[in-house]
């Protein structure tokens, strides 16, 4: 993803047409950059899962206040 340097706004991608190459344009503002045949658009980010911190332990549940089930708004 690309952004907008005047106004912040998430880039929109164009297809080529008639005499333009392939571009970038924000959607409210007039900014727009050219994108050369030559560059290729690639990105690979690979995600790696954190691991999971239980907020209650066993013991911690134990002690918690118990409530009668009752009308809920």
């Amino acid at each position: 993803m690309e952004f907008c340097p005047t106004c912040g706004n998430m880039l929109l991608f164009e297809l080529p047409k008639m005499e333009f190459s392939s571009r970038l344009c924000c959607p409210t503002c007039p900014y727009v950059i050219q994108i050369e045949n030559k560059v290729k658009i690639k990105r690979n980010q690979r995600l790696v899962r954190k691991p999971i911190d239980f907020i209650f332990t066993d013991d911690d549940r134990k002690n918690l206040n118990k409530t009668s089930a009752g009308f809920v708004p």
